[in-house]
């Protein structure tokens, strides 16, 4: 008895640190997601604002500019607005969102304003409530000198008063300072609702990617929060699913400074998003565990002992991949806003801040790439297109693609491929293999190394190979680097970034072509990883590259 009783308090204990194991990924899981809604709100800002502030108030600013009359205090009428509006928008050959002039002209204005800092009169063709003049002429008396500044086309305003928020969007009558009559209108924030539902059904807010193209906006609950915290607009039934609040910020001017996008993601797209989904509790397996005999005990620390591998198994890839993906999205958002805010100094700057964009954009792609490819790889969904190829064509593309990459790395490519090597492979999947090669030779050799890329012909075989000039890889080890999530200790101990699945995609997509892949000692030092493909013979007459 005391036995089985200690061995039912073992089974307590496993079973609560189970359940708390369970918990605490479901809370990780929860915050990838709540990540992923992050991700979604904040492309929907970027759609929202830019639409808006250049489909919308950008030609409405323009138009009332141009038809509003000289004498003090007087303001165009809606008609003249709508029409000028219309010849501006026809003139651009532009449908402006699927909206026409006339929307934009009567709804999107609430009301037309006109401000004379000289006299401080507040003149608006629909009367505005006493609270709000008084606070609306106070912000504009303060404002009113540096409104048109920097080569904005016009200013974003945002008052609450009496708990109530209110946007403003104003702009110089005149160009200079001679005379600083402003106009403008206060935006219709109810009426925004028909333009974000058009965003909304536009594309996917998440790219497909991410969801393997299962997740799209039906997915997706959002919300439009003004300043003084109002819903303003509302799409998806937020009943269920993880909830994050992205703020407009100062996106484009400013124009929703001070709304928030409320985005809920559903449960029901965990599986797409996260490997292996949203977990589920194990109690009641682990209640059963209780009820059956013995026997089952070591069944049940065996059980438990796996799942903790495979969450941490998951957890450390889930890490790797985000931290892989997080750098280069880092790098291209800061260059991208340094050159949006016109923050370069000379030329020289701006040309390398693009560079620095593509070089990290090609980073990211290939990084996709490989995720992807792994993906499909797990699911058995990878399809091949056999041809014959030209393998100097393909190794020269590659090479050039990878250019932006070696010279992060300082690293010097060479390529010697004997003209008309041709080889029955997919030309994509050479692509990837190859770039997965030198990404690899370049992360773990040493700065202003010679990569070379080669290949050979013989016996009806191709063998490509790529070799750097690190430090080698032992030779037993040379077998345990093509496993996924597998790299040597001395890349662990010295913390160099690497997802573990590169060399995996490739031993993958050599076999899948009928090749086979290995590694060996470079004759100068370093290693040479070796891909051998089969060789095509092809009529004089055929061009590389013609299916047969």
């Amino acid at each position: 008895m005391v036995l089985l009783l200690a061995s039912l308090l073992l089974i307590l204990v496993l079973a609560w640190q189970a359940v708390d194991a369970v918990r605490s990924h479901r809370a990780a899981t929860a915050a990838v997601l709540q990540d992923f809604a992050a991700l979604a709100g904040g492309e929907f800002i970027r759609r929202a604002t830019a639409s808006v502030g250049f489909n919308g108030y950008f030609p409405l600013i323009t138009a009332l500019r141009q038809v509003t009359p000289a004498e003090a205090g007087a303001l165009p009428e809606r008609e003249r607005l709508v029409q000028s509006i219309d010849a501006s928008l026809s003139s651009r050959d532009s449908r402006i969102e699927e909206l026409d002039a006339r929307h934009l002209g009567r709804n999107l204005a609430l009301r037309l304003i006109r401000y004379e800092p000289e006299t401080r009169r507040l003149d608006s063709d629909v009367p505005l409530p006493a609270p709000l003049a008084d606070d609306l002429e106070k912000a504009l008396a303060s404002v009113a000198a540096h409104i048109g500044e920097g080569g904005q086309a016009y200013q974003a305003i945002h008052r609450v008063v009496d708990g109530e928020a209110h946007s403003f969007v104003m702009a110089r009558l005149v160009a200079g300072k001679e005379k600083q009559t402003l106009v403008g209108f206060e935006v219709s924030l109810e009426d925004l609702g028909a333009w974000f539902r058009r965003i909304l059904q536009r594309a996917p807010m998440l790219p497909p990617s991410l969801g393997h193209g299962q997740v799209g906006n039906e997915h997706i609950s959002l919300a439009l929060l003004d300043a003084a915290g109002r819903e303003r607009f509302r799409a998806g039934p937020f009943s269920t699913g993880f909830t994050a609040e992205v703020p407009f910020g100062d996106a484009y001017q400013g124009i929703f400074e001070g709304m928030k996008a409320r985005v809920s993601l559903d449960e029901a797209a965990a599986p797409a998003l996260v490997i292996g989904g949203l977990p589920r509790s194990r109690l009641p397996l682990l209640l059963c565990l209780l009820v059956l005999t013995l026997g089952f005990v070591a069944a049940g620390i065996r059980q438990l002992r796996h799942e903790r591998a495979l969450a941490a198994l998951r957890s450390d890839f889930v890490s790797r991949v985000s931290h892989e993906l997080r750098t280069p999205l880092t790098q291209i958002r800061m260059f991208a806003e340094t050159l949006l805010l016109d923050r370069v100094r000379s030329e020289e700057e701006r040309r390398k801040s693009l560079e620095i964009i593509d070089r990290e954009a090609r980073r990211l792609g290939h990084l996709v790439e490989n995720i992807l490819q792994f993906s499909r790889g797990e699911r058995g969904g990878v399809r091949l297109d056999l041809r014959p190829h030209d393998l100097a064509a393909l190794v020269q593309d590659a090479v050039e693609g990878f250019q932006p990459l070696a010279r992060r790395a300082r690293a010097t490519l060479e390529s010697d491929v004997p003209a008309h090597l041709i080889a029955t492979v997919d030309e994509n999947a050479v692509r990837q293999i190859l770039l997965n090669l030198l990404d690899n030779a370049a992360k773990y050799g040493p700065e202003g190394q010679r990569i070379r890329v080669g290949a050979l012909g013989e016996n009806g075989l191709c063998r490509l190979w790529v070799e750097d000039q690190g430090p080698g890889i032992p030779a037993h080890e040379r077998e345990r680097v093509w496993e996924p999530f597998r790299r040597l200790t001395r890349v662990e101990d010295a913390a160099i970034a690497g997802t573990g699945i590169g060399l995996s995609v490739v031993r993958e997509l050599a076999i899948l072509q009928g090749g086979a892949c290995w590694v060996e000692e470079a004759p100068g030092g370093g290693a040479r990883f070796v891909v051998e493909l089969r060789s095509a013979v092809l009529p004089a007459s055929r061009a590389p590259g013609e299916q047969a």
